[in-house]
């Protein structure tokens, strides 16, 4: 029996983002996040799924602006690669990265 790829991809980011080791927001701070009462697999769509990244983009969309940067800073300094954190995709954290970098040089 196979596993479809996304539950791969959901694997591996649970095998990384372990809350122990890493700094996870506090539980006050995403306490009243819909990221709380929804399966946690819907954060970690395939990424050729379209329509599962909508779903989860939407969810973060749903969130104020404070708790949507707490969660994206998070997975930049915890360089997690996997998944939807702060309403972007892995492309798109790499995208800001690497357009944080060279306005670092640049600027």
């Amino acid at each position: 029996m196979t596993r479809p790829r996304n539950q791969k991809a959901f694997t591996k980011a649970r095998n990384v983002v372990n809350p122990v080791a890493l700094k996870m927001p506090t539980p006050q701070d995403i306490d009243d996040a819909p990221c709380q009462t929804v399966d946690p697999e819907i954060f970690f769509p395939d990424p050729t799924d379209v329509i599962g990244i909508k779903k989860a983009k939407t969810l973060c969309g749903s969130c104020d602006q404070e708790i949507k940067n707490k969660c994206l800073s998070f997975a930049l300094t915890n360089k997690i690669h996997y998944g939807i954190w702060g309403g972007l995709t892995e492309i798109e954290r790499k995208s800001l990265i690497r357009q944080q970098y060279r306005s670092g040089i640049n600027g």
